[in-house]
């Protein structure tokens, strides 16, 4: 038996840090990282991300976790795919935690609820410094907004949008969300684009949102001349990623330009 979990990929706009939490804006997208759990009859578990057994410490936290709630876990196979590169901003660490969880919880019959299955998703992406409430978000889909971590996600009116996404380069997530130097910088911004944005809750007021937290911030600063000549992109957050509803000119050539759809679908088992 194999049970199989996708994940949208999430887009975060702008966001501030918090303790093990985040709040901010962004959406998802309708590009996926699908997992496949299935037992192995000897040897031992292994993770694979396209095809490619690595290090993929967030799922190696994924399975410790069900492991300290009692599960028997056995020995597994587990199979991350997608076509969205890792570390650009598009909430692959989230996505494959939260698939994860989602597949395996059916596998070994662990009865955990969704909520549950989210928090361990979140709290595995937390602890490995790659992400703070990408789980939560992608377990949601649509486009979110979110003022604090004791309030839920608005969803914002869905607008189904055609985007251009262009990848550079990674950034190292963990390098900005436990820098006390970025977070000053980070909530400074965030606090002010998130207040701009509710007072203009929609995608144009989102993508307005975005593009003015991505400057204040600093984080904008190795693309400014793309969003100047762009007037419709604004960052993923974080990645060296650009996003645009509107074809792009970009002098410099990305790593990959990927076609991609607003989406309203959150995750969910196969």
């Amino acid at each position: 038996m194999a049970v199989t979990a996708s994940c949208p990929a999430y887009l975060t706009g702008l966001f501030l840090i918090g303790d093990k939490d985040a709040v901010g804006a962004g959406f998802s997208i309708d590009k996926n990282l699908t997992t496949t759990v299935s037992e192995r009859k000897g040897g031992r578990t292994t993770i694979m991300l396209n095809g490619v057994e690595g290090a993929l410490p967030v799922s190696k936290s994924v399975l410790r976790r069900y492991t300290e709630r009692g599960c028997r876990l056995g020995l597994l196979d587990i199979k991350h795919i997608t076509d969205i590169p890792v570390g650009f901003g598009l909430g692959m660490s989230a996505a494959g935690a939260l698939s994860l969880s989602l597949a395996l919880n059916e596998q070994v019959g662990a009865g955990l609820t969704r909520e549950e299955c989210i928090k361990i998703a979140h709290d595995s992406d937390v602890e490995c410094g790659t992400g703070l409430s990408g789980a939560d978000a992608a377990a949601i889909g649509g486009i979110l907004a979110r003022r604090s971590p004791s309030e839920l996600p608005v969803q914002l009116p869905f607008e189904e949008k055609a985007l251009e996404i262009a990848f550079y380069t990674p950034i190292k997530t963990s390098s900005v969300i436990k820098s006390t130097e970025w977070k000053k910088k980070v909530n400074a911004a965030g606090a002010e684009a998130l207040d701009a944005l509710f007072g203009n809750k929609n995608w144009n007021g989102l993508v307005r949102a975005s593009r003015q937290f991505a400057k204040k911030s600093g984080l904008a600063e190795w693309c400014a001349h793309e969003m100047e000549l762009n007037q419709r992109a604004s960052m993923a957050m974080l990645g060296c990623t650009l996003f645009s509803e509107t074809t792009m000119f970009l002098p410099r050539k990305p790593f990959m330009l990927m076609k991609a759809k607003t989406a309203q679908n959150g995750a969910k088992l196969l």
